[in-house]
């Protein structure tokens, strides 16, 4: 199977867990200060921005009565908006944009979260994989097939010249728990978010892990086009928020993170925060992807790198077109919020 039936599969297959979730009103039905979000897995640390802006209470005071949720799956969190059930989502940004070019899937991004993969190859040091073209052969795991984590996997295999059926999938949970498969003999490797990685390095049990860098976009904030069209005051209302949450995390230093995590615990489930030094390396590593193209541009597009990331899945057959990269971004809600 190829990695463009392979997006292909992940984001039109109608699963019978998201099918559960179209149930009562969507964002349309609701009022109009209601922001619903939903992330693609599980809440981690991974989705600090919107957990701490929520907890603190900058939401609030935007005037948006905030709402998040969890999928399962990046496939399953776009489905939600497209279906009227969400107003954003978080997903990758390689699986984004096959969606939105191959299969017309009606989103833009409004912003970039995490401006570079945040996901990790994990292995264990007794039978490391040190580059990407170590995996063929093996078998790798992953949270989500047909996803974000898929779709960077096979980006990466192609560009280094690997054919992406040398490497076997199976399903797992993107938590540390997951190491104890290739413990096991299971499985060759793993892909696991920021989050994971740095609660498996934690447990000191031999783990080896190297950053999937793939150029592209890493993760983005996806809407309606239609509904950004017409409401967009809300969306510059969840953009500053989020912005000055994502800010005030960044620049804190990792020793003083504490308070940060007891204001995200005090209303959130996050796994791991009983581990509070292991929480602050975790919330301090995915910080530092947010600012990973300068704190000028945290949460913004940048046209060079979707520029380059048309370039490089048209080039490698994953997209059958090379449009107009400015078609899948807009900037203009992030000015509005940030007063630019």
């Amino acid at each position: 199977m190829t990695s463009q039936n392979l997006s292909r599969r992940g984001f039109l297959g109608a699963s019978a867990a998201t099918i559960a979730y179209l149930g009562a009103g969507g964002p349309a039905a609701a009022a109009d200060t209601t922001f619903k979000f939903i992330t693609p897995f599980s809440l981690s640390l991974s989705f600090a921005s919107v957990l701490f802006a929520e907890a603190k209470g900058y939401y609030n005071d935007e005037g948006l009565a905030f709402e998040v949720e969890s999928a399962k799956g990046a496939a399953m969190a776009s489905q939600m908006v497209i279906a009227e059930q969400m107003d954003s989502a978080r997903t990758g940004g390689t699986n984004y944009i096959v969606s939105k070019v191959d299969h017309g899937a009606p989103l833009i991004s409004i912003a970039t979260i995490a401006q570079l993969s945040p996901f990790f190859v994990i292995t264990s040091t007794e039978n490391p994989a040190e580059t990407i073209s170590d995996l063929s052969g093996r078998t790798v795991g992953m949270a989500s097939l047909g996803g974000s984590m898929e779709g960077t996997l096979d980006l990466l295999l192609l560009k280094g010249g690997v054919d992406p059926e040398s490497v076997k999938r199976v399903k797992v949970a993107d938590s540390a728990a997951s190491f104890a498969l290739i413990e096991a003999g299971r499985a060759g490797a793993f892909i696991g978010n920021t989050s994971s990685m740095i609660k498996a390095k934690s447990t000191g049990k031999g783990v080896q892990a190297f950053p999937m860098d793939d150029g592209m976009p890493g993760q983005v904030y996806v809407a309606r086009e239609d509904d950004v069209a017409a409401n967009p005051a809300k969306y510059v209302s969840f953009l500053k928020a989020t912005h000055r949450a994502a800010l005030e995390i960044a620049t804190t230093a990792e020793a003083d993170l504490g308070p940060i995590l007891e204001v995200i615990g005090s209303m959130h489930d996050v796994n791991g925060l009983s581990d509070m030094e292991t929480a602050k390396r975790d919330l301090a590593t995915n910080a530092q992807n947010w600012l990973a193209k300068g704190e000028e541009n945290l949460l913004r597009n940048i046209p060079d790198v979707w520029s380059n990331a048309v370039s490089m899945l048209h080039g490698q057959g994953m997209i059958v077109e090379a449009v107009d990269p400015k078609t899948l971004y807009t900037n203009a809600l992030l000015d509005e919020a940030l007063g630019v």
